[in-house]
């Protein structure tokens, strides 16, 4: 279901940029499409990742966590009112869906091609299998967006207030209480190319278990013992498993970024904000992601590649049918990595 959904996606998107159609029967198709999305991610299966987890938490009517106790209340009044665990998923994913799409549509004229981009692979990551990272990124993503466009006293207080709302659905998003402190400043290509040579050689010092102790230090401070899994580092690790397909992909994308910049024509500042958010990513990425936790870290800040892409498309001189044939080529190698690493997507 999830590879046809995706497929028509695609189809639905060419449609779209074609002329001779109405454009209400082009978005009535392109709704359908979400819909159904919306129905296979709250139709889960117990083969997708992380869903049995989330069941007993759910009919457990959650815990006691300071941390993320907004999505324990919403978990809590849910089952209250006697909603299945589907039927909580169908009014949480409505309610991811409405964020995405209301701060999309402030900032790009094609949302469908935004979303396009953004579904194979963090789409599906976030909305169909981590749930609570993915209200924190949504959340954060509209206050980045907010803040990017008003920088003053009240912007960073509704700034900082949206990312501890986030933080209360998923404590990874304190991460984002930093970003101010450098994500909105213009790098020098070659600084940001230094930052990316120095990922690929991380790898081959033997820091891990440092980084691996700094993680379970702080999952101890914030949370339970119980989240410690997260930090041990895989059992089979081997430190040259870094250079897959995956990472060299991350690596070439963010070249590409940096490379394209100078095409950029307006919104630079929102380009730029979105490509350090992107280089963090790679970074992170190459120093933990031999640890779980580390690895959902990284991912975090990979959530926001369509931001990059949507701005090549509308905010560029490059010819828009190149980035849109570019993008579908991003999109079908983005659910090739997304299978990759998660088998059971095939059959979701």
């Amino acid at each position: 279901m999830l590879i046809a959904a995706f497929l028509f996606l695609i189809f639905a998107n060419i449609v779209n940029h074609s002329k001779g159609i109405s454009q209400n029967v082009k978005i009535a198709f392109l709704v359908l499409i979400y819909i159904w999305f919306i129905l296979i991610f709250s139709s889960r299966g117990t083969s997708v990742p992380d869903t049995v987890g989330y069941i007993k938490y759910y009919y457990a009517n959650g815990k006691n966590d300071v941390l993320e106790y907004l999505f324990t209340w919403m978990c809590r009044t849910a089952n209250s009112i006697g909603l299945s665990f589907n039927g909580f998923l169908f009014i949480f994913q409505i309610v991811l869906f409405s964020i995405w799409f209301y701060t999309t549509r402030k900032y790009f004229t094609d949302i469908h091609f935004v979303f396009l981009v953004f579904i194979p692979f963090m789409g599906i990551y976030n909305f169909g299998i981590i749930i609570r990272a993915a209200m924190g990124l949504c959340l954060c993503y509209y206050a980045i967006m907010y803040l990017l466009h008003n920088k003053s006293l009240k912007g960073y207080l509704i700034y900082y207030g949206i990312v501890t709302i986030a933080v209360f659905f998923q404590q990874s998003m304190i991460a984002f209480y930093i970003l101010p402190l450098y994500v909105f400043k213009n790098y020098n290509s070659l600084v940001l190319g230094l930052v990316l040579v120095i990922s690929i050689f991380i790898p081959l010092v033997d820091i891990q278990h440092l980084i691996a102790n700094v993680i379970e230090f702080y999952v101890k401070f914030f949370s339970s013992n119980k989240f410690l899994s997260y930090t041990r580092i895989h059992a089979k690790f081997n430190i040259h498993g870094i250079y897959s397909m995956t990472m060299i992909k991350y690596w070439i994308m963010a070249v590409i970024f940096i490379f394209l910049r100078t095409n950029i024509v307006t919104r630079i500042d929102v380009y730029n904000c979105f490509l350090n958010l992107y280089i963090t990513g790679v970074l992170l990425i190459t120093l933990t992601y031999f640890i779980s936790a580390g690895n959902r870290l990284a991912y975090m800040f990979f959530f926001f590649e369509f931001a990059l892409v949507g701005i090549l498309y509308e905010n560029s001189n490059i010819p828009r049918k190149i980035v849109f044939l570019g993008a579908i080529a991003l999109c079908l190698l983005n659910y090739v990595n997304l299978v990759s690493a998660v088998p059971s997507m095939l059959t979701y």
